[in-house]
């Protein structure tokens, strides 16, 4: 079935949306219930963790090889 130009846009916002709201859901619900001490060290992890881990996947991105199709034109 074929959609309208612009609503696959729309569709995909609004799953980024509702997954969004999910996980500030279990984060509110949940995350006050574990037991992590309030130290300069879990602050620090706790902030860096998602830098880190971009990072590496942009890094391993970086290193695999381009498929034949995505090759640059040699004209």
């Amino acid at each position: 079935m074929a959609t309208k130009p612009g609503w696959d846009v729309l569709i995909f916002l609004l799953k980024v949306l509702g997954s969004s709201v999910a996980i500030a859901g279990v984060f509110k619900t949940v995350a006050p219930r574990l037991p992590i001490p309030a130290t300069d060290g879990v602050g620090l992890a706790i902030v860096l963790t998602p830098a880190i881990v971009l990072g590496g996947f942009l890094t391993w991105r970086l290193l695999q090889p381009l498929p034949p199709h995505a090759q640059p034109r040699r004209d």
